[in-house]
């Protein structure tokens, strides 16, 4: 029988869960069409409300067995009619995720395409709003894993609302590590996943839906999609708190305890801590010498810091030297791989010790 080593994973999920996540995993069997489940759902639908921030009177939220990915294409490919379009703002590999999933289902796109790690034009995201009126839906990340860089969501929302279009937010990678609020943001529909700042186990998504949004486009026909239909998703928790299909169990039972988790050591506090790791992490990888792609203290995230390796390492050997002694980071995406880019991230169950010890070892492997 092959047994794994406990190693530090700095990296962007799936991250270090709580003992008490993973014992939660243990519970008994339990039918997903009977009451344990349904209660089970219930309180944390209510949960996930108030981790979006927003207000149980005005947001629902739906959980989906399946990555984050399968959660963005249950939006994109449920809430358009024929003739409508989304302008979709990328600037990085998971904007880039977005369009696939768009052009998959080949609906209408209006892309504005920057370059990865350069913050979004405001301006030309209201050009497109101001003269396209077949714009029915806004859609872009949050937190852009690939580079660490935060997204003007809040005003990219602003425009949303003053041109009256529905806007969906990719906070997969951001719920539970940024301060993501829903009804402050103007978000219609908001997607995120356990295994990365929430501090849970992979399996499941979930998305954040406004009420007034949904009934919009409640009368959508589902000629796309089946599985990954919201509206099918949503009537059925609306209506008893159960799935269209058979769910992962397990999942939403451990994605209820990381969450008890989360509020009990207080949503701001873990923000915060998120925060204390990364200066040190940034402080450290600085004072080794190494540069980081996202140098504006305002565009970085709470939990990803991308940093160049010099050329003169390997970049894949350096990341064998370092598992080696228990720690995993991760490859850096697209024309930053080329240029030996690696990220670190500190998400889950890292502390500002970890992350200081992470720094004296970094140092030895260089």
């Amino acid at each position: 029988m092959n047994t794994l080593e406990k190693k530090y994973l700095f990296a962007p999920g799936p991250v270090l869960t709580d003992k008490r996540v993973k014992e939660a995993a243990l519970a008994p069997d339990i039918c997903h069409r009977r009451a344990d489940f349904e209660n089970i759902y219930a309180g944390l639908r209510q949960k996930l409300v108030r981790l979006y921030r927003g207000t149980k009177a005005n947001y629902t939220t739906v959980v989906v067995s399946g990555s984050g990915t399968a959660s963005n294409e249950t939006v994109l490919s449920s809430v358009l009619r024929e003739g409508e379009k989304v302008l979709l703002i990328t600037n990085g590999e998971f904007g880039e995720r977005l369009r696939k999933i768009v052009e998959c289902y080949r609906l209408g796109i209006n892309l504005l395409a920057f370059e990865w790690g350069e913050t979004p034009s405001l301006s030309q995201v209201e050009e497109q709003l101001r003269n396209d009126k077949d714009i029915s839906l806004v859609s872009m990340v949050f937190h852009e894993t690939s580079t660490g860089m935060i997204n003007p969501v809040h005003e990219v929302g602003v425009l949303a609302k003053k041109y009256g279009k529905l806007y969906h937010v990719d906070a997969i990678s951001a719920i539970g590590g940024e301060d993501v609020n829903v009804l402050r943001d103007h978000i219609d529909f908001c997607t995120g996943v356990p295994n990365k700042s929430v501090g849970g186990l992979p399996g499941v998504s979930f998305i954040c839906v406004r009420n007034e949004a949904y009934n919009k486009v409640k009368q959508v026909e589902p000629r796309r999609n089946i599985y990954l239909n919201l509206q099918h998703h949503m009537a059925e928790a609306n209506r008893h708190n159960q799935t269209p299909n058979t769910p992962s169990v397990v999942m939403f039972i451990t994605l209820d305890k990381a969450l008890d988790v989360l509020f009990e050591e207080g949503q701001d506090m873990v923000i915060e801590r998120y925060k204390e790791c990364a200066g040190i992490i940034r402080k450290g990888v600085k004072d080794l010498g190494l540069n980081l792609l996202i140098e504006n203290e305002q565009l970085m995230s709470n939990t990803v810091t991308s940093v160049f390796l010099p050329k003169q390492h390997s970049l894949s050997s350096f990341m064998d030297k370092l598992e080696e002694r228990g720690y995993v980071v991760y490859l850096g995406k697209g024309k930053f791989l080329d240029m030996n880019m690696f990220q670190i991230a500190n998400m889950g169950q890292i502390y500002p010790d970890d992350s200081k010890l992470f720094i004296k070892v970094l140092a030895d492997v260089l």
